[in-house]
């Protein structure tokens, strides 16, 4: 019998945005149910996707692959997406990896100081990000 993901997501709207709130770990194993669900926000035609972090006690690189491509995919759609309130894991997760300036509203200055990122480095990632081109085939 398969294990249940450790990821659970509950969808709610408000206004015209629609609010995915996610609780448990993201990761290689429960990612899917992250992506499964932004895709129906998507398919929905929700013009802004905001995505409540505070009940995620872990995100590992493939949580956060996912909430990049999320991101990425609303925004060329011509959506808003947003993740908010990041739990303490998340958001160190974020700083650590120049993310917060693409995928929160504003960066937290704080907690970049506290572990050591460079100023300026969530401008530098958020350029990188959006000036990313197709990578070639293979």
């Amino acid at each position: 019998m398969p294990t249940p993901p450790l990821l659970h997501v509950d969808r709610r709207q408000e206004d015209v945005r629609t609010v995915l709130v996610l609780a448990g770990a993201m990761d290689l194993h429960s990612v899917h149910v992250f992506t499964a669900a932004m895709a129906a926000a998507l398919r929905s035609g929700a013009t802004a996707v905001h995505v409540d972090l505070s009940a995620v006690a872990f995100c590992d690189c493939s949580g956060l692959n996912a909430l990049l491509e999320a991101a990425q995919d609303s925004r060329a759609q011509g959506r808003t997406f947003q993740a908010r309130a990041p739990s303490t894991a998340v958001l160190r997760l974020f700083t650590l990896t120049g993310t917060t300036g693409i995928l929160l509203d504003r960066a937290p200055r704080a907690v970049g100081a506290a572990v050591g990122a460079p100023a300026g480095a969530d401008e530098a990632a958020a350029k990188r990000f959006e000036d990313r081109s197709a990578a070639p085939p293979l």
